[in-house]
């Protein structure tokens, strides 16, 4: 296997594109799911990325900078998914993206610096500017998402949608909270940490399909 690098990614990417096939096909094609489609397409996209630059040895400063615009949106665009289920700010769902693509548009000034460091079958280690920043507008989103999610879980009185919203926040809360603390309890796996999410994330693929395939809303509430 060692002679294999990012064969796992590849794995995901196949299991990624079954998840989209199966709700592109089957599942309701309301508001809420087809941010739901896009959510799993940024997913497979990033491991697509990570397959090729591990596989193949790709070292393109440009190829891991747009690996990284393509996961970059997910957080964003989880929030908005959440509001979106909310009924909240159609406005605010917008605004959310806008600190990410202002960091990205900054990021095209130093492509450079956006380098491969390693690669194993499981993971890919990065360098990247400003990682803590970064970090920061990467998981602001998803531990905002979360909060919500859980609020709204508390109060709602109806079973089945209540228990969307759990299939939804278990997948979420199982793809980052047992990373951050792996990551916490053994800091130098740091390096990995955007790749170990993203495997991770495979749990939340498998969550929100389940979640798109029972969530019916009538055609008449779309936008």
């Amino acid at each position: 296997m060692e002679n294999f690098p990012g064969i796992v990614s590849l794995f995901l990417v196949c299991l990624e594109l079954v998840f989209l096939i199966n709700l592109i096909i089957f599942a309701e094609k309301n508001k809420v799911n087809k941010k739901i489609f896009w959510l799993i397409g940024l997913l497979l996209g990033y491991q697509s990325f990570e397959f090729v630059i591990c596989y193949f040895g790709i070292e393109s400063n440009l190829v891991v900078y747009l690996a990284f615009v393509v996961i970059s949106f997910l957080p964003p665009l989880l929030l908005n998914l959440v509001i979106t289920i909310r009924k909240g700010s159609a406005l605010l769902g917008k605004v959310i993206f806008v600190p990410i693509i202002l960091l990205l548009l900054y990021f095209t000034f130093i492509i450079p610096e956006f380098v491969v460091t390693r690669c194993t079958v499981l993971f890919a280690a990065y360098d990247i500017p400003l990682p803590d920043l970064y970090g920061f507008l990467y998981y602001s989103p998803v531990l905002i998402s979360i909060i919500l999610l859980t609020k709204m879980i508390m109060n709602y009185e109806y079973k089945d949608q209540k228990t969307n919203l759990i299939i939804l926040n278990t997948g979420m809360v199982l793809t980052f909270i047992p990373t951050w603390l792996i990551i916490l309890l053994f800091p130098s796996l740091i390096e990995f940490v955007e790749s170990f999410l993203c495997k991770s994330a495979a749990i939340m693929a498998l969550t929100l399909t389940v979640y798109a395939m029972r969530n019916k809303l009538e055609k008449k509430n779309e936008q």
